[in-house]
């Protein structure tokens, strides 16, 4: 009985070692990921604001619409081809994609995750900056208890309350209304659309959030990432590129997307972005099974000053004291929020894997 026992305290240990382990790669390959998505905006026909086909603010909301969909096909081939194969889940990435009851959940949280969160995201990035793009998207953890509480009735907990506070006060920190209203009144190429990214991000992620746990509760997270992204590209491909370049004028479009996809340096760093951050929602949903959950989203909530440190260290950009701050009072309030209480092997015994 002892031995058993020996054994059940063994594996649960090397669950807890191998979550964390997969939690700290989400962190560094989402931190990371944004030296591409900053590089991108300045490479090839988007370095040069889509000279010839599009003028001012538009040529940004273009851009943004070609990193996004082209990012998002290309995450969807290596988590579907690199990932899965290698997992060997490449056959039940395929049958998860077929099937209704759990493909419908991932179709969902493609359309939040992708034309909203990350096309906003892209936004922030080029209009903002990668760090402020990064930090803003914390306060997604109050969209999805929002969420949570409405569609899925979860109660909302004293810590939450106080975890909400604490992202609340840091988002306030590193928007800085009196600097973001002097950006919007005195910025000629449109910077309002950088602060709407910012916006649809934060709703994006939340809502995503709430359906992939939906369909995590189905299906394997293996499997279920590569149908989210095969999903976005669908959507990219048949319904939003079709009707963005009916809006902006199917030649200067279609001529703009042909123009970055056939351009070596858009292709190697969009790539470089689909493989970093393709790879951090592989090592997220990794994660929910070892450690759950909370902890997951608490300790992956570092890769906001990791992304500071990153962009510092590569590209030279220097982050404002006022970020440096929000940004440490948000990844606060997603631990008060997020952390279980009692110790972990406990919580999962209690909560299967969670």
């Amino acid at each position: 009985m002892s031995d058993i026992r020996n054994l059940l305290m063994k594996e649960n240990k090397n669950r807890v070692k191998w979550g964390f382990i997969w939690a700290i790669l989400c962190a560094i390959t989402w931190g990371l990921g944004y030296i591409p998505m900053t590089v991108v905006w300045g490479v090839g026909p988007i370095g040069d604001n889509l000279a010839g086909y599009f003028d001012g603010s538009s040529s940004y909301l273009i851009a943004g619409v070609i990193i996004a969909g082209f990012q998002a096909i290309m995450c969807a081939v290596v988590l579907l081809i690199v990932w899965s194969a290698t997992n060997g889940k490449f056959k039940e990435s395929i049958k998860t994609f077929t099937h209704v009851k759990i493909s419908k959940w991932l179709l969902l949280a493609s359309l939040f995750g992708g034309p909203c969160a990350v096309y906003g995201s892209t936004l922030a990035i080029g209009y903002i900056g990668p760090s402020f793009a990064a930090g803003m998207g914390l306060l997604s953890a109050i969209t999805g208890v929002v969420i949570g509480r409405i569609f899925f009735k979860e109660r909302i907990s004293q810590k939450t309350i106080l975890g909400i506070i604490l992202l609340l006060v840091g988002g306030i920190i590193i928007l800085n209304p009196a600097d973001m209203l002097d950006n919007i009144k005195n910025s000629a190429d449109g910077a309002i659309y950088g602060y709407i990214g910012c916006l649809m991000s934060i709703i994006g992620w939340g809502v995503e959030g709430a359906f992939a746990a939906k369909a995590i509760d189905i299906t394997d997270a293996d499997s279920s990432q590569p149908v989210r992204y095969m999903w976005e590209s669908v959507v990219w491909i048949c319904i939003l590129f079709p009707v963005i370049g009916v809006i902006a004028g199917p030649s200067d479009f279609f001529g703009a997307l042909f123009d970055c996809i056939t351009n070596t340096s858009f292709v190697f760093w969009t790539i470089m972005a689909a493989l970093t951050l393709g790879m951090c929602y592989a090592c997220m949903y990794k994660c929910y099974p070892l450690i759950g959950v909370g902890r997951t989203l608490s300790m992956t909530a570092l890769y906001v000053p990791l992304q500071i440190v990153f962009i510092l260290v590569f590209m030279g950009i220097m982050p404002t004291y006022l970020l440096v701050v929000g940004t440490v009072t948000c990844v606060a309030g997603m631990f008060v929020m997020y952390w279980e209480s009692g110790s972990i092997s406990e919580s999962l015994r209690n909560n299967g894997g969670e």
